[in-house]
């Protein structure tokens, strides 16, 4: 049983996390912080918004904590939080799974003989809040022609820009294992959402998609990148940055990176179906490698099974292999137990 939670995050393994514990026990509001507004934004997040974040982080690790899951008929228990794979509860395992994914990508697009390309798709001025004062001062002034699109509403509007490219004729033509994508959802340093995307097509497809891309696409910050040596290596640097829990050192920047994720409920990652489905692959508790399952998956010999009404996964069959059977004996017990029990 492994449930994945993109927007909710971990527990602070550090003395901000203390603070907004204390917080809790005290009892109090975050009036305070919340005078705090403007003192301080990165990425447009505010002092007050990262500890409302924190606050968050801390209940839901609480419940992860102290809430386990227990099969009623051998009486073994296992924590709720050793069942979550995210990028802020198991940031290792996350980043590992981030990396199975990556790889087995790159592995399928060249069993197809797909070449790389790199694209880069940003917003137009008017949804930044900020801009620089000059293009020989980096310091960013209001822009007064910010249309006042929030980022959760700004990414979705870079979805759509991103779909018109895959709509066009010069991707829409070739069938699905042909064009394989790897998106990544990043903020500016004022909070606008912008995406870096690997797309692997077939070489003597590129020309017209790259051309499809300059006319869709007319901002000069919006980059078409060909001749790349290593994908994997490429994208990876992006992904490195947008986990920062991943990291052995966490840094302020990092803290506010994280914040406005969550803060704006924004995937940091999605990609084309060209590999198994996370789900499938953590629900067979990791008994294929992610490419050996993606291959099973191309053949007829998969079938799962799931109830009509609720859509539950009750079996998974490789052909006459039974691989997984759902649990029904499986009880819950969460942290409001404690609570009346208190």
């Amino acid at each position: 049983m492994i449930a994945s939670l993109e927007y909710q995050s971990d527990v602070e393994q550090n003395s901000s996390c203390v603070y907004a514990r204390k917080d809790l026990r005290d009892n109090r509001s975050l009036t305070n912080y919340k005078k705090d507004v403007d003192i301080l934004k990165k990425y447009g997040v505010s002092r007050s918004d990262l500890v409302s974040v924190k606050l968050k982080i801390q209940k839901q690790n609480d419940f992860l904590e102290y809430g386990y899951i227990r099969d009623k008929t051998t009486g073994n228990t296992l924590k709720l939080k050793e069942c979550v794979i995210s990028s802020n509860h198991n940031p290792q395992r996350y980043y590992a799974e981030i990396q199975n994914r990556i790889d087995t990508l790159q592995k399928e697009a060249e069993s197809a003989n797909l070449t790389p390309v790199f694209l880069t798709i940003t917003l137009p001025s008017e949804f930044h809040p900020m801009k620089q004062k000059s293009e020989k001062d980096t310091t960013l002034v209001k822009n007064p022609k910010y249309n006042g699109i929030e980022p959760r509403e700004a990414i979705k509007i870079l979805t759509k820009m991103w779909a018109k490219l895959r709509q066009d004729r010069s991707l829409k033509d070739l069938s699905k294992n042909q064009r394989m994508y790897y998106r990544v959802n990043e903020p500016h340093k004022d909070g606008t959402p912008h995406a870096h995307i690997l797309l692997f097509i077939p070489t003597n497809r590129i020309e017209r998609v790259e051309k499809a891309f300059n006319h869709l696409y007319f901002s000069k910050s919006n980059k078409f990148v060909k001749d790349i040596q290593n994908a994997k290596s490429y994208i990876m640097k992006y992904i490195n940055k947008t986990l920062p829990k991943s990291k052995d050192h966490i840094t302020q920047d990092d803290e506010y990176l994280n914040a406005w994720y969550i803060k704006n409920r924004i995937n940091r990652f999605c990609s084309s179906r060209s590999t198994a489905p996370m789900y499938l692959h953590r629900l067979l508790n990791h008994r294929f490698t992610l490419y050996a399952l993606t291959q099973i998956r191309k053949g007829n010999s998969l079938k799962v099974l799931a109830t009509i009404d609720s859509d539950k996964i009750m079996e998974i069959w490789d052909d006459s292999e039974l691989l997984y059977m759902r649990n029904e004996n499986i009880e819950v017990h969460t942290i409001n137990e404690y609570k009346k029990a208190a």
